[in-house]
């Protein structure tokens, strides 16, 4: 399955105002970081770059999303956020 980056972060910031520990200040934050991890890592075999700022990302299913979401809310609810961000990966 592909999806333009922007749609896929949107959708995971979507599923993460399902959970009510996360504010949108946390949400933001991590678009702001997914997206320098995604400038620092574009040699990842499921980004594929049509332009600088036209990306599209490879994924399973969109249970990636879901997981993606709820991997950032057991970081913060375990205080795990340097740890989160030390292993993430924009697939899971």
């Amino acid at each position: 399955m592909e999806l333009d980056f922007e749609d896929f972060v949107e959708e995971v910031k979507f599923q993460m105002t399902e959970y009510d520990r996360l504010t949108e200040e946390m949400i933001l934050n991590w678009e702001i970081q997914a997206r320098e991890w995604v400038k620092r890592n574009k040699n990842k075999p499921y980004l594929t770059y049509k332009a600088p700022d036209d990306i599209i990302v490879k994924i399973k299913s969109e249970d990636d999303m879901e997981e993606l979401a709820r991997l950032f809310y057991r970081a913060v609810r375990d205080d795990q956020l340097e740890r989160y961000w030390k292993n993430f990966k924009l697939i899971v």
